[in-house]
């Protein structure tokens, strides 16, 4: 079943490290991280919008996770995908 979905995603200038905003589908549930942070060829490229699994998830290797606070979160050189 799905239950999260991508809110958004950025890459740093470089390329090599995408983060990831997720949100639970059921807004009654709350997420302990919701901001990931993958690097090279563990960079799950998922557009906005797509729907997961706690298992899909799960099977990303991200190197950092934590809650996000505000869009003070993400670095300075990282940039807003439009999709």
């Amino acid at each position: 079943m799905k239950t999260l979905k991508v809110a958004n995603h950025w890459f740093n200038d470089s390329g090599d490290v995408e983060i990831v905003l997720l949100v639970p589908i059921d807004k009654s549930r709350e997420l302990r991280n919701d901001l990931f942070w993958y690097d090279g060829n563990n960079r799950p490229l998922w557009s906005r919008g797509t729907e997961l699994t706690d298992k899909d998830v799960l099977e990303t290797h991200c190197y950092k996770q934590r809650k996000m606070s505000s869009i003070d979160d993400i670095p300075n050189d990282c940039f807003m995908s439009m999709t």
